[in-house]
């Protein structure tokens, strides 16, 4: 979070010690991202742990999982018309899947939350084109954990659902951080109204999958690297 509060006032800095601009605006809109997720997950376990119990927990490879959401910006923008940055919070729902996979493909998980993100946007304009760094924090209401296994290509499969009142029996920490690199390129339909094309990409981290296995695992954490497309729609003021 010092991390977080620290890059909200170097932005802050930046835009207002920019006085030589003198374009500036609010600006609001929406974007809509859907892209692949692949999962990551890495497992240290204590000295007193069984062998059983590592075989059981080993390590898993990456799989492809799908990601969508729906996002609402609203900040203030300074420019000179042709260049400028803008600072904008970044809050909405967002639906994100964390998929891991056996060494030998017989068993496949799928941890796949619905969340309500919250985090910040700084935007670096030109022209019609923008790049933006965003950073926050997703905050989990539900999680579908989904296990395939196959056993002589014979699938089986089993899926719970958890409330966010559950969710700390599979989790020791839930709050997902995110970081997310994003471009797009502004259509313009008036001055003031522009339809937003662009593509992404970022990464979910700091899941410590624990839950009950506390007594002998140290750590067992998801990731997750995240890359698609967005499209959106931006109001007011500015580039």
């Amino acid at each position: 979070m010092k991390k977080i509060f620290f890059i909200i006032v170097l932005i802050f800095s930046i835009v207002f010690t920019k006085e030589s601009f003198a374009s500036s605006g609010w600006q609001f809109g929406f974007n809509i991202p859907i892209g692949a997720s692949f999962g990551f997950y890495k497992v240290r376990f204590s000295s007193d742990a069984p062998q059983d119990y590592k075989d059981n927990y080993a390590e898993r490879k990456s799989s492809i999982g799908f990601d969508a959401g729906l996002t609402f910006q609203a900040g203030y923008l300074i420019g000179d018309g042709e260049k400028g940055i803008s600072l904008l919070l970044d809050v909405g729902y967002s639906h994100d899947t964390f998929a891991i996979r056996g060494k030998d493909t017989d068993i496949k998980e799928y941890y796949t939350f619905e969340n309500m993100q919250l985090g910040i946007l700084p935007k670096f304009h030109k022209g019609n084109y923008a790049v933006g760094f965003g950073i926050g924090i997703k905050i989990p209401f539900q999680l579908i954990h989904t296990a395939e296994t196959y056993t002589n290509n014979v699938k089986s499969e089993t899926t719970t659902k958890y409330s966010v009142d559950q969710l700390d029996s599979v989790f020791k920490d839930s709050l997902i951080t995110y970081v997310k690199f994003s471009f797009d390129y502004s259509f313009y339909l008036s001055d003031k109204i522009a339809v937003l094309l662009g593509a992404y990409i970022g990464g979910d981290f700091n899941l410590d999958a624990r839950g009950a296995e506390k007594n002998y695992v140290e750590n067992r954490n998801l990731s997750s690297l995240d890359v698609g497309l967005q499209i959106g729609l931006k109001l007011g003021n500015g580039i």
